[in-house]
């Protein structure tokens, strides 16, 4: 039982691959939130009878779910199918995996950012909070603490970026930004910018900031296009 009554959104597999049916209706009842993390999927012996489908088929499809992060599957007293929220997050991880197998360069990286964050700095102007800015302001302090003693900062990652993806509201948005973070952290281990490049770096961060706290979207859109078209020409 889930939460004392079942929720009868699974109908019998009669045709096709049987697992992957069972696959596509489980995942369907999480996406349209019949099933949400943390809840408990109703039992094997309930979803046996529902999808007349032999244990295996049933164990393998869980399984499945489970390979791309829709359930965890505990034993014990406890024991069964629960949903989780991690299936988002390996969108990303797919999504830069993807990346890495395409072989897809740094430059065109580079010219994704150009395409999109300007978009995303736009819309975290429109939807920021005041504990986004404070993320946001809290990330320029720590690259400018080394900047003011004249100390090139090592910096291997745009989790600022990360963090106005983040003031944004838009998960699809945060979840392509993720990736490509993932991807290009392992280029900027082999790029080294220079203290005047990390100051202009900065500067650009505290005017897009300032601008998505002013609620300035077409401030932060056009500084942002600027920042990204900037870092192209000195990374590459």
């Amino acid at each position: 039982m889930v939460n004392g009554k079942i929720r009868s959104v699974f109908k019998t597999v009669k045709r096709g691959g049987l697992s992957d049916n069972v696959v596509h209706q489980i995942k369907k009842s999480i996406i349209d939130g019949v099933y949400k993390p943390g809840e408990k999927l109703p039992s094997e012996k309930y979803l046996l009878k529902m999808f007349n489908v032999s244990r295996g088929s049933l164990r393998e499809a869980l399984k499945s779910l489970e390979r791309i992060g829709f359930i965890v599957i505990k034993t014990g007293v406890f024991g069964g199918a629960y949903v989780t929220d991690k299936a988002m997050h390996s969108f990303s991880d797919t999504l830069y995996d993807i990346i890495r197998m395409n072989k897809v360069s740094f430059h065109e990286l580079l010219e994704t950012r150009e395409i999109i964050e300007p978009g995303i700095a736009a819309l975290a102007a429109s939807k920021r909070t005041k504990e986004d800015i404070k993320q946001l302001e809290a990330l320029n302090a720590l690259r400018e603490k080394p900047i003011k003693a004249d100390k090139v900062p090592i910096i291997v990652n745009i989790d600022w970026h990360q963090a106005v993806a983040m003031a944004s509201k838009n998960q699809l948005l945060c979840l392509v930004i993720d990736a490509i973070a993932m991807a290009l952290n392992d280029e900027f281990k082999k790029i080294s910018l220079s203290l005047e490049d990390h100051r202009v770096i900065l500067d650009y961060h505290k005017k897009i900031t300032a601008c998505i706290k002013d609620g300035d979207a077409r401030g932060a859109s056009i500084l942002m296009n600027e920042h990204i078209g900037d870092v192209l020409k000195r990374l590459t």
